[in-house]
């Protein structure tokens, strides 16, 4: 099967979750024995790369000060690009998020090519509402296509709702399937002594518990909840460093919230952290917490089981679906800090609970969310797509 990915953001262009996502699909759908076109974005980047067997290729819209009208000028570029190579060659083209959905349907009402769309996130979700005219524009645009495509992924059960009853999608249109991680790549090994170097050169001493954040600082994914929470567990936890990796818009609030609450010196911001890096931090983390209050699905959840690390999750959306209440982690409240210190200290302060939510933790990683069983999956949709279009 042909498959051609179209996404705004893709490897080592990343912003969020996405481009994790549609990096570990692809190459998981090669592995199956699928050709792949990843159709993206990428003004500084090789026009074509072939990536682990993945061909890519990039497109450079116009720019424009106005992001909705930047969207609509590389959704353009990207079906401009999609139809340069070819796009009767393809059996499927599966687009994500709503910024790549006029794409799918203006090519399958063209060339009546099969068109399925993933739904990573809605507008809704993220804003906590529809509270202006971007908003709404958007909003419509995931309705738009909700409704275009033959057939539709959701990341978890939660987003699922969120398509049924706020677009009135058919229930039975759309297929739950969850992100995926290759876990080899987080369960690495590790010397002390490399962990004690790692661990000292970001400020972390070996008689110091090490929490881990990794995510993006905006409003949803609830950082200000986790400083507020650590500083709880300080006082039962003194020898403790908070380690966030991560940026966004809301970096200073956060930095001075730590301040404020006289935490300052023991809360870390790394910056934004991927590859190598960042997998040592997951290895030699002794926590990693995600606080989040909106949540489609969670990859840094995955990753973290995978690499042998706790986790302590809000339980909300997707996170409430992968993770199992003290089987292979720990849930807290959302927007409470006195639930994230309490979850903290339960993973920190017993060794025997902590070594038993590991070890089922990486269970889960290798047989249940694995790239391979995901990208599985996603070829039962794509014939699915296909026999519809036939019909």
């Amino acid at each position: 099967m042909k498959v051609s990915i179209v996404t705004w953001e893709y490897h080592p262009v990343m912003v969020g979750g996405l481009a994790v996502h549609c990096k570990g699909l692809s190459e998981a759908l090669v592995r199956a024995g699928n050709e792949v076109d990843v159709i993206t974005v990428g003004y500084d980047l090789p026009e074509y790369e072939e990536i682990n067997g993945v061909n890519v290729y990039r497109v450079k819209p116009i720019s424009h000060n106005n992001f909705l009208t930047w969207a609509m000028f590389m959704a353009n570029s990207l079906e401009k690009k999609i139809g340069s190579l070819g796009v009767e060659n393809y059996d499927v083209i599966h687009c994500h998020d709503w910024m790549t959905s006029f794409v799918g349907s203006n090519i399958k009402h063209t060339t009546k090519k099969p068109y399925v769309q993933s739904i990573h996130s809605t507008e809704r979700g993220r804003c906590g509402g529809i509270n202006s005219e971007d908003s709404r524009a958007i909003n419509d645009a995931e309705w738009w296509g909700s409704y275009e495509a033959n057939q539709l992924i959701a990341v978890s059960h939660s987003i699922k709702d969120e398509m049924c009853f706020g677009f009135n999608t058919p229930w039975e249109k759309v297929n739950v399937i969850y992100n995926g991680v290759n876990p080899w790549e987080f369960d690495i090994n590790g010397e002390d002594i490399e962990k004690y170097n790692f661990r000292r050169n970001i400020g972390v001493t070996d008689n110091e518990n090490m929490i881990l954040y990794v995510g993006r600082l905006v409003y949803q994914k609830g950082v200000e909840h986790l400083i507020r929470g650590f500083q709880k567990f300080l006082i039962g936890h003194p020898n403790s460093k908070l380690i966030i990796a991560g940026e966004g818009h809301m970096q200073g609030h956060l930095e001075h919230l730590a301040w404020v609450l006289g935490c300052g010196d023991r809360v870390i911001f790394l910056g934004f952290k991927n590859g190598n890096f960042l997998k040592k931090l997951y290895k030699y983390a002794d926590a990693c917490v995600i606080p989040s209050v909106y949540e489609p699905f969670g990859i840094v959840a995955l990753e973290s089981m995978a690499a042998g690390t706790p986790v302590v999750a809000s339980d909300v959306g997707g996170l409430s679906e992968i993770i199992n209440h003290e089987y292979n982690g720990v849930k807290v409240y959302p927007r409470d800090a006195d639930s994230i210190a309490w979850g903290l200290d339960r993973v920190i302060s017993d060794w025997g609970f902590r070594e038993w939510i590991i070890k089922n933790a990486k269970h889960d990683a290798y047989t249940k969310y694995s790239w391979d069983a995901i990208a599985n999956q996603t070829i039962q949709v794509y014939k699915r797509a296909i026999e519809m279009m036939k019909q």
